[in-house]
């Protein structure tokens, strides 16, 4: 399945009229967060495929009631996607207590619930994901030094008990002609989608 993985920065080439002939053939759409909820709802009007998403740090708290409508929300689920399985979780490290920050401590509560949840799917006989889908990266995978960048240790704990093929994240903004995009632990790749990125799921 070719997926169109968006996070952190509106790319002129998605928010306009080339946008389906640019993505073509791609089956679904995957937001990494902090970006514009018109700019999801544009994207899933145009393409008419399935739009999954988490929630940044600038994105508005899930208690506010502003959704991007249309659009599948994944923080703290387990979703069939089509043929592949995708979990999520919003937010990233607090550092100003924004809306979707969390301390280390409540992202290992909000990593154990979620790993339940797969757990249960397992004992169903249902399987596993496919690509983890997160806002914040993995500790020291692609992550940075100040506490608003720095990833999650939880996330780690999820990658070497469920061994994903993919990890997929943004909030870390990426300069320079060549940047860092992908990282590895064990077998699962790393992935920052920071602007966009398409990957085969």
């Amino acid at each position: 399945m070719k997926v169109l993985c968006v996070s952190d920065r509106v790319e002129r080439q998605l928010h306009g009229p080339a946008l389906r002939s640019y993505a073509s053939g791609a089956e679904a759409v995957i937001s990494c967060g902090d970006l514009p909820f018109d700019y999801l709802e544009y994207i899933v009007t145009l393409l008419g495929v399935p739009v999954y998403y988490v929630l940044g740090n600038h994105d508005p708290a899930p208690e506010s009631g502003e959704r991007p409508e249309g659009c599948i929300p994944l923080d703290g689920r387990v979703v069939d996607a089509g043929g592949v399985v995708l979990a999520g979780l919003s937010g990233s490290r607090l550092y100003s207590g924004g809306p979707n920050q969390y301390t280390e401590r409540q992202m290992a509560r909000r990593s154990l619930a979620l790993s339940a949840r797969i757990g249960g799917r397992a004992l169903m006989g249902r399987p596993a994901p496919t690509a983890f889908v997160t806002h914040a990266p993995p500790f020291g995978l692609g992550d940075r030094k100040d506490l608003c960048h720095t990833g999650f240790r939880s996330f780690l704990r999820l990658i070497d008990r469920h061994r994903p093929p993919l990890w997929l994240h943004g909030h870390v903004h990426l300069y320079g002609p060549d940047p860092r995009r992908i990282w590895h632990r064990g077998s699962t790749e790393v992935v920052n989608v920071f602007g966009h990125r398409f990957v085969e799921l």
